[in-house]
């Protein structure tokens, strides 16, 4: 039986390892507690020291308590905190794929892996087995080639200081195009609300309002949608909206007020701010150009864009919509230039087995599945990314642990991925050069996110679990019945659907494979420096890792294969 580790002695005893190996600039990192510092670059050979330090320590420290005759019982808060609050530690510095604080995590996930008696399943560049799988990436940075240009009919407006426009997403380079202003962006046709019905925004630049409609201060769609439109999450729900998804535009201008002040903060600038991408087959970076660049306006540059025109929504907060509308820009065009420059690296998932014990059922796999990394900084601030998702990695860490305790009939992989926050890289990488076949793999079950709750949860602290019925009805009809068995736990397999390509679970869905989507929703801290250890609630880590533990077990002891008997192929011969 696998044994605990004590995380508070850890850090004592790496700190003295460092220490006593002249690490002290190492030893500063991993403890220095500033948000507002950037992360420390480390060179290879300091990388390596905290590696081999916290591999060495865990695997030669006794058991912190005696074993516990259920494996599901060693699935522990307080051992799910001390992971969190180490992969959540300002001195990760927001395990970005390309830093060195996703290395250390990386590093720390598969010394867990190890000392649980979880097998590496592939093999390193000097032969030997290794829980790494190299994920080819590149850093992609943006530079402005043409200056933001409003051209009128007084002439045309450079705009060289950037205080007041941001851009958050690449795209081609426009020239002179027609502007369009939306509105809200909102196309909700069902509650009464559609500001893009009859416009034609293809060739055009859009111009949208932050936020939601309100009508004598009161929400004017439901309470529910009207919230989904809040902040950076509901500018993601417009841009997939059938309404823009259809109809899209050459370039989109998000107009912050005073009230949206905190998303300036938050939402990356992209200009000379690397963005991480998959490079697919590891051959040299290309870029690849979004369909449509998009910016954020604020206050002087606002005030430019809407100057002389018919209507200026930055009138709304005093006005109401007293005389709100849509309208094409008139006499105003924009153009802007973009170019792009690559950098090659590789990143890495960390990915371990616990072998079957029925060698019939070895061409079955169920795999168990969590994103690692997280974001860089955002206004000086670190985004240490607790609920998303320290806290799925580590209840993949503890339902790894208590697996290999007492094996199921079926093998189960145990992944944790790089950079899902870049276009879910890591597991799209995973499935193309996957250390079994795809038509092995029978479900993913996918935690990301499971230490909070949305506002919508209230004193429930209901979670969301997302697509498992899309495949087949029947892996939402297992969760269903083992929480009612065991755990308990409300769950909503409803409300979130909408963000079925929200993870990593997407590619899984995409190959045919039925998968389940844990989710906390889309709380104030998501993406958000304030996404802290000290938030999470890990009474419901532990209640939602050990719910997919039993629902691991029973997925991996059934006699009949969870995925459906058309995608199902013939298994394997035993290679476990």
């Amino acid at each position: 039986m696998a044994k605990k580790r004590t995380f508070a002695f850890s850090l004592l005893s790496i700190a003295a390892i460092l220490i006593a190996h002249g690490g002290y600039r190492v030893f500063g990192m991993l403890f220095a507690f500033d948000k507002t510092a950037p992360p420390v670059k480390l060179t290879k050979v300091e990388q390596g020291a905290i590696a081999e330090s916290v591999a060495s320590l865990l695997a030669v420290q006794g058991p912190a308590a005696l074993p516990k005759d259920r494996p599901v019982d060693t699935i522990t808060r307080e051992e799910l905190r001390d992971h969190v609050y180490f992969l959540a530690s300002d001195s990760l510095g927001g395990r970005r794929p390309d830093d060195a604080g996703y290395n250390i995590a990386a590093e720390y996930a598969a010394s867990q892996f190890r000392s649980a008696g979880v097998r590496p399943v592939f093999t390193g560049a000097d032969g030997t087995p290794t829980y790494f799988q190299k994920v080819p990436m590149m850093r992609v940075t943006t530079a402005i080639d043409h200056p933001f240009t409003l051209s009128t009919a007084a002439g045309d407006k450079v705009i060289e200081a950037l205080d007041d426009l941001r851009l958050f997403s690449r795209g081609p380079s426009i020239s002179k195009v027609p502007m369009v202003f939306i509105g809200y962006g909102i196309s909700e046709p069902d509650h009464g609300w559609d500001d893009v019905k009859g416009l034609d925004l293809k060739g055009k630049v859009a111009v949208m309002l932050i936020g939601a409609p309100l009508r004598d201060g009161k929400p004017v769609l439901p309470a529910a949608v009207h919230k989904s439109y809040q902040g950076i999450p509901g500018i993601g729900r417009r841009v997939q909206s059938p309404g823009l998804r259809q109809n899209r535009p050459d370039a989109l201008v998000v107009v912050l007020d005073k009230e949206y002040a905190d998303v300036w903060d938050i939402l990356p600038n992209v200009l000379g701010q690397p963005q991480l991408q998959y490079r697919p087959g590891g051959g040299p970076g290309r870029v690849t150009v979004p369909p449509a660049a998009a910016a954020l306006v604020r206050g002087a540059q606002a005030e430019a864009i809407f100057a002389g025109q018919e209507y200026n929504p930055l009138d709304i907060p005093s006005r109401g919509l007293a005389g709100y509308k849509t309208f094409e820009f008139k006499d105003v065009r924009l153009s802007l230039g973009i170019r792009a420059a690559v950098e090659d690296f590789e990143s890495m998932n960390v990915v371990g087995l616990v072998p079957g014990t029925d060698p019939a059922l070895a061409g079955q796999v169920v795999t168990v599945g969590a994103h690692l990394d997280h974001l860089n900084p955002a206004g000086g601030k670190i985004r240490n990314g607790a609920d998303d998702n320290a806290s799925g990695s580590a209840g993949v860490i503890e339902i790894a642990e208590a697996v290999a305790m007492r094996p199921f009939r079926r093998p189960v992989l145990f992944c944790l991925w790089t950079a899902e926050e870049s276009g879910t890289a890591g597991s799209r990488h995973f499935l193309s050069a996957p250390p079994v076949p795809v038509d092995d793999i029978i479900v993913n079950l996918c935690l990301d996110m499971i230490g909070r709750s949305d506002p919508d949860a209230g004193k429930t602290r209901k979670h969301y679990v997302i697509g498992a019925a899309q495949i087949t009805p029947e892996l939402k009809a297992v969760i269903v019945a083992v929480n009612a068995k065991t755990i308990g736990w409300p769950l909503d397999f409803e409300s979130m659907e909408s963000s079925m390509n929200g993870s990593d679970h997407y590619n899984f869905h995409l190959k045919g494979i039925p998968t389940a989507f844990l989710f906390s929703g889309r709380h104030e801290d998501l993406h958000a420096p304030t996404d802290d250890a000290e938030k999470v609630d890990f009474e419901k880590v532990q209640r939602l890792s050990q719910l997919i533990y039993e629902v691991t077990a029973e997925l991996g002891n059934r006699d009949k294969s969870i995925r459906p008997a058309a995608v199902q192929k013939e298994p394997a011969t035993a290679r476990f």
